[in-house]
């Protein structure tokens, strides 16, 4: 050999005893896990997917109870957004009606400056009409109608 060292071992040894941290025993009488039938892996699966639909239910549910609360506040509020203008993406331009005032605010990023007070007659209020509104069914047939 040219220099190059080859190292044989004769002889095994435990290298939890050399470390000294213990190994466990196996005794006769301790027994092995037993395998996991495809039953009960297929009962996990379906008791997940159970669980998944309750949390899922729950939540819907919770979050139509706190938008409902919400939806109630905005209601009986003395604000009210009357129009809004993007300018960028982090700055827009509102006509708020706080009371029966008319004020105009810039809103940016981190800040919102107050703008000008406007006159109830320079304010156009556009009133959204609830029986205009169709259910999709309505606006498919008429999407549909217009591509013929």
């Amino acid at each position: 050999m040219t220099g190059k060292t080859i190292v044989i071992l004769q002889k095994t040894f435990d290298l939890n005893a050399v470390l000294g941290t213990p190994t466990p025993s196996v005794t006769p009488g301790d027994q092995l896990p037993a395998k996991v039938s495809s039953f009960d892996s297929i009962s996990q699966l379906v008791g997940l997917v159970f669980l998944l639909i309750i949390i899922l239910v729950a939540a819907y549910f919770t979050s139509k109870f706190v938008g409902g609360i919400k939806l109630g506040q905005l209601r009986n509020s003395n604000f009210k957004v009357i129009d809004s203008y993007r300018i960028s993406p982090n700055k827009m331009i509102q006509i708020v009606k706080i009371g029966n005032k008319f004020v105009v605010i810039a809103i940016g990023k981190d800040t919102i400056n107050y703008v000008t007070e406007l006159d109830e007659a320079e304010v156009l209020i556009k009133e959204i009409q609830n029986g205009d509104k169709q259910n999709f069914k309505q606006i498919l047939d008429k999407l549909r109608k217009n591509n013929e």
